[in-house]
């Protein structure tokens, strides 16, 4: 199957958890920078949102 834009965001998903089932900081925090692409599939409607979350993700 091919990829799809949410493709990179779903595995790394993967490595967010640890093996005790903790959430890792840095990991999780790359996974919602991934997630802003899917964001711009929505158009221009998105692009406060994806400002505001963009804005809020350091690492």
């Amino acid at each position: 199957m091919a990829g799809t834009v949410f493709t990179p965001s779903l595995e790394g998903m993967k490595s967010v958890k640890s093996e005790n089932g903790v959430i890792l900081t840095k990991p999780f925090l790359e996974v919602c920078k991934l997630i802003l692409p899917v964001l711009d599939k929505f158009g221009s409607a998105m692009s406060l949102v994806k400002s505001d979350i963009g804005g809020n993700i350091t690492v």
